[in-house]
């Protein structure tokens, strides 16, 4: 691990801490979970305050909000949707992550486990681990910048209407809402150590058939029999370890998702009004000549840096999640590449058909709270969505409020 890596993932470790989102102890030396009775406390306290304090953030925000003449209307109310929503999200998250807090420990502990036990003995090429601290590093990074970036627009853009208490209640919607912020990150680490360790796997996969390719020419060899059967043995046992290991990797992926399922919706929804919002503040400063440079000055500039690295994350973490179920059906495909080969010893054969049969009975998909499944074609559909959403308002908005 990179050393900026290592003191990125401590600091947004403390962070989480200092928020009340952890409620245990990571140990990075000996990367063992604990619960603290200390830290058990302060998260509930933590928890506690932000849950009483979102009222009086969200009504001195909007108040403030709605006395702002220089901004329309509409998108006012756009924006006072996107904050109502992320505050909801955030009360979500509060109080289902306290009811899952022994289940996310278990979690981790199982995913160390596995690592130690299996993944450890394989070695992670240099590349894949390179890309894994990139985004890692991108993710924590790009966070910061959109919270920051956030708080100093709405400062900005308010300026006239700022006073003590909207300053104070700006600042701590920004550390309430980053609630939600690191609660997804932690999801964002944990897909991209299942993508990773998904990966090892289909690349071992992938070698166990190239080495059953490379013994079929001794079945035929009277004197290479026993050579054949001894190799086919050993590549039967691994495949059997690699099935073994697939399932649990896969059972440990459904958790973390069923974990964080209502924390996903939480977000789908306000990416769904941000994205709204976004388009319609382009809108806004191609035609209507809102938020343009000579109005707001530098505070335009940095809204539309906070909309790009907005942009970008949020197209980094779709990806991602998809990326993370592409990896399960990878194995799949690599598996009907045995289809081409001769026939192996039976022991192999029935590794074999006893992976093709698990896979087939445990075909990974990625559920929204059992409605529907995540995949390419509903990311396309809720970007369809948007867009349509989007032309409705701006109709409503030239018809009624222009």
């Amino acid at each position: 691990m990179y050393r900026i890596t290592y003191w990125l993932l401590y600091g947004h470790y403390c962070y989480s801490l200092a928020l009340g989102t952890l409620r245990f102890r990571y140990d990075f030396n000996s990367n063992k979970v604990h619960i603290t009775p200390f830290i058990t406390y302060y998260s509930a306290v933590m928890n506690v305050l932000a849950l009483t304090t979102l009222p009086w953030t969200y009504y001195t925000a909007v108040c403030t909000l709605l006395r702002n003449e220089r901004v329309g209307r509409l998108l006012l109310y756009v924006f006072i949707a996107a904050k109502t929503l992320r505050l909801l999200a955030v009360a979500l998250v509060i109080v289902y992550n306290w009811q899952r807090r022994r289940d996310i420990l278990k979690f981790i502990r199982d995913i160390n486990h596995l690592r130690y036990v299996y993944f450890s003995r394989f070695p992670v090429p240099f590349e894949w681990q390179r890309r894994f601290e990139v985004k890692i590093i991108k993710n924590i990074i790009s966070g910061v910048l959109v919270d920051a970036l956030r708080l100093i627009t709405v400062l900005g853009v308010n300026k006239n209407q700022m006073n003590v208490p909207f300053i104070i209640s700006n600042v701590l919607f920004s550390l309430i809402s980053n609630i939600l912020y690191l609660n997804m990150s932690h999801y964002y680490f944990a897909l991209r150590t299942i993508t990773l360790f998904g990966n090892v796997l289909n690349r071992q996969f992938a070698d166990i058939i190239k080495a059953a390719k490379s013994v079929t020419h001794l079945r035929d060899q009277q004197l290479c029999r026993k050579q054949f059967k001894a190799r086919c043995l050993t590549l039967s046992r691994e495949l059997d370890e690699l099935a073994l290991v697939h399932i649990q990797l896969q059972s440990l992926a459904l958790r973390i998702n069923d974990i964080l399922k209502w924390q996903g919706v939480g977000v789908l929804l306000n990416m769904f009004i941000l994205n709204i919002s976004l388009i319609h503040t382009i809108y806004s400063v191609l035609w209507v000549g809102e938020f343009t440079i000579s109005q707001y000055g530098w505070v335009s500039v940095l809204m539309g840096v906070y909309y790009l690295v907005y942009t970008v994350d949020m197209v980094d973490f779709l990806i991602t999640t998809l990326e993370h179920v592409g990896v399960f059906h990878k194995t799949s495909a690599l598996l009907e590449l045995h289809t081409n080969l001769p026939q192996m010893d039976k022991e192999f054969e029935r590794s074999v058909e006893s992976f093709q049969l698990q896979l087939s009975i445990n075909e990974y998909h990625l559920s929204l709270l059992g409605l529907f499944n995540f995949n390419s074609e509903c990311v396309f559909s809720m970007f369809a969505s948007v867009v349509v959403n989007s032309i409705l308002i701006i109709q409503f908005d030239y018809q009624y409020f222009q």
